[in-house]
């Protein structure tokens, strides 16, 4: 499989707040976003990362990967108003030569190497894969005032995570379909829900967690503290 990356890291971080952004926060020793774009430096299907910065933070970024050995990686896109709309703007920078498409949030550096491979299996064997575990606890739907509306049924409730896996042709279509709609999909394989694309789950990993508060990045760097990140889950 000949494999490109897209890492979306053109997110605001408001919810964690500060005045350095949350990519930029070091954890288990380099910048968190760094931590990420290493683990998927070590996949050999992964043959280019396509990072996507915020406006104004290419450069950065740029020295970031020059400085800690991220070769596969390409100059930084710079990201649109939306998640969609960003990882829209790093497909377009793909190489030609890239048959598969894999999306990773750049705020879950705790991805194991096992979970990513899972991933493509299964997106070879369906043409599209995403990661995700079963919800475990009850969910209710909560509208105005935070009144419940209803309880819903845990069955059948996922929580999806990323890596995200697909025919690189399928995302390309898929995307065609979705311009100018890019707020309406809160993940990318909603992006081929909509287009009439099956997307098979694949069961993910409870440390794969995205760093959204201060809270999960002390919990990202147990994470990556108890060895050398991705590397350490290898056999998990």
């Amino acid at each position: 499989m000949s494999v490109a990356a897209i890492v979306p890291a053109a997110g605001a971080g408001r919810r964690f707040g500060g005045r350095v952004p949350k990519l930029a926060m070091h954890v288990a020793g380099a910048p968190l976003i760094v931590q990420t774009l290493r683990a998927l430096q070590q996949v050999p299907e992964v043959r280019w990362i396509i990072p996507v910065a915020a406006p104004g933070r290419e450069a950065e970024l740029a020295s970031w990967l020059s400085a800690n050995g991220i070769t596969k990686a390409l100059p930084p896109c710079t990201g649109g108003a939306s998640r969609a709309e960003s990882v829209a703007r790093g497909f377009a920078a793909a190489p030609a030569q890239a048959k598969w498409i894999l999306v990773h949030d750049g705020a879950r550096p705790c991805v194991s190497l096992r979970l990513i491979h899972a991933c493509l299996r299964q997106a070879k064997r369906s043409g599209a894969a995403v990661a995700g575990l079963p919800a475990s606890v009850t969910v209710k739907l909560v509208g105005r005032g935070r009144r419940v509306v209803r309880t819903l049924e845990r069955d059948g409730l996922w929580l999806i995570q990323t890596p995200q896996v697909f025919r690189r042709d399928w995302f390309g279509k898929a995307l065609e379909k979705a311009q100018k709609r890019w707020a309406q999909f809160p993940d990318d394989a909603s992006v081929l829900e909509a287009a009439g694309y099956r997307v098979v789950v694949v069961p993910g990993d409870p440390l794969n967690i995205k760093v959204t508060t201060r809270a999960d990045m002390v919990l990202a760097e147990a994470i990556l503290g108890s060895g050398a990140g991705a590397a350490a889950f290898a056999g998990r």
